[in-house]
């Protein structure tokens, strides 16, 4: 295993794609219940803070990584 959570997400993701499992909206779903089980995990009071953080996260990776944004992508890997 590695050391990095979102290598080893990554490469569970492409594992289950290679392996046939291309419905890429259940596994988006699958994504975001995890997700949801994180943040519940914060306490109640935390809770919208991080929701709003991890939100504003995704877009701003997804468009550094989409190349929408100047400049690449600022993201771990």
């Amino acid at each position: 295993m590695s050391e990095c959570l979102h290598c080893e997400i990554s490469q569970l993701v492409q594992e289950r794609f290679e392996h046939g499992d291309t419905d890429l909206v259940e596994m988006a779903s699958m994504m975001v219940e995890s997700l949801a089980d994180l943040i519940l995990l914060a306490p109640e009071s935390d809770r919208s803070n991080l929701m709003a953080h991890a939100l504003s996260a995704f877009g701003q990776i997804l468009l550094e990584k989409g190349g929408a944004l100047k400049g690449g992508s600022n993201a771990t890997h």
